[in-house]
């Protein structure tokens, strides 16, 4: 038979293995999401250094006195002093949560009447400390705080706060959680699907006796990376469910869902290659328990999976550019929150996780030729 043929009958084995084990896949399929939604989504600890584009047309004393008020704290932190094009540009790409613009006439009582914060709600946490912050000094001011688009009335205080959400007006905290968590189970399914199976195989002699009968022995290989794929792309759907269940909105509609299954997959893909490449290696079932987890979860955290990549302390935003995991958590937040994935941010997205998980398909291959001749 052909590899693709050996492939689909292996596959097939793993399968009914899986559906003989139905009720404690979708057991753990169901509890592992769950459990992280209502613990993620019962806090929201107020996140600390926030990044904030300032932009200051003022620059008078009242000015600067108002900008240290702002980072005073400590959960704001001006990362840019620049023209407001610019702040807004950074808004949109993700550098910072917020844009607070300063105009001319701040300090003068006769002059502008008001403080613009641009909130990039994507980043709720981030966005509410934002906006409390600058609510809270505003009063110190001793000025009225307004929201939204009205204008002061007459007789009102003369400096007033706008703020002006840039994006995803409607969209809560469930969103941000769940967006990160879904990739998570994907990428952890991916790892305890195939790599457990390779393993166990292993112990009970299975793998040995395949390798002795007449089927090409990369088939084996790829049938444990396509149970991986399938494995932990059910038990992320299933915890997608949830997250709607719980409060979580797909922003995008019916596209962004199609969208968002396949960028599920591509995780399951790629992460499943890693954990065949890893199993191959390892010959204890704890040695790779071990290995997994020391792998997966500083990754889904340095993803953005918890927290937003732009709170990361400096040193460790370079590892966040190349993990592969920031893309999917990205995209998956602007699925869900923003509502709208630009064709070039979903490519490059896609282009990423289909270079991981060709590189982990090639890195296993190696692993496993140099294994199965030990064997």
């Amino acid at each position: 038979m052909s590899i693709i043929e050996d492939t689909y009958t292996l596959f097939i084995r793993e399968m009914l293995i899986f559906k003989k084990n139905i009720g404690t896949n979708i057991a753990r399929g169901l509890i592992f999401p769950l459990v992280f939604i209502i613990l993620l989504g019962a806090f929201g600890s107020a996140p600390k250094n926030v990044p904030v584009a300032l932009v200051n047309y003022d620059n008078s004393a009242a000015s600067l006195n108002f900008i240290n008020m702002l980072q005073s704290g400590g959960s704001i932190v001006v990362t840019s002093d620049t023209t407001q094009p610019l702040a807004m540009s950074e808004l949109s790409s993700g550098q910072v949560a917020a844009v607070v613009v300063i105009p001319a006439g701040f300090s003068n009582p006769q002059g502008s009447s008001s403080i613009y914060t641009y909130l990039d709600n994507s980043q709720p946490q981030s966005a509410g400390v934002v906006s409390g912050v600058v609510e809270k000094i505003a009063a110190q001011f001793n000025v009225k705080s307004l929201t939204g688009a009205t204008a002061p009335q007459a007789g009102a205080d003369p400096i007033s706060v706008v703020a002006n959400y840039a994006y995803g007006a409607g969209s809560n905290y469930e969103s941000f959680v769940v967006g990160g968590i879904i990739i998570m189970v994907a990428a952890f399914g991916a790892m305890f699907g195939s790599g457990f199976t390779v393993i166990s195989d292993r112990q009970l002699g299975n793998l040995k006796t395949f390798l002795t009968t007449p089927i090409n022995k990369y088939s084996i290989l790829l049938s444990k990376i396509a149970y991986g794929t399938v494995q932990s792309s059910f038990s992320a759907y299933i915890g997608l469910a949830i997250g709607l269940l719980y409060g979580a909105t797909i922003a995008a509609g019916l596209l962004g869902f199609i969208e968002l299954l396949w960028i599920i997959l591509l995780v399951g893909l790629g992460f499943g290659a890693l954990s065949v490449a890893m199993a191959t290696r390892a010959k204890q079932l704890q040695t790779y328990a071990l290995i997994s987890q020391t792998i997966t979860m500083p990754l889904a955290f340095l993803g953005g999976a918890f927290v937003p990549v732009t709170l990361l302390p400096s040193f460790l935003r370079p590892v966040s550019v190349v993990n592969p995991l920031t893309y999917a958590v990205d995209a998956t937040r602007d699925i869900m929150i923003k509502g709208y994935l630009p064709l070039s941010t979903l490519l490059l997205a896609s282009a990423i996780l289909l270079a991981f998980a060709v590189a982990m398909i090639a890195l296993a291959v190696m692993f496993f030729r140099d294994t199965s001749r030990q064997i």
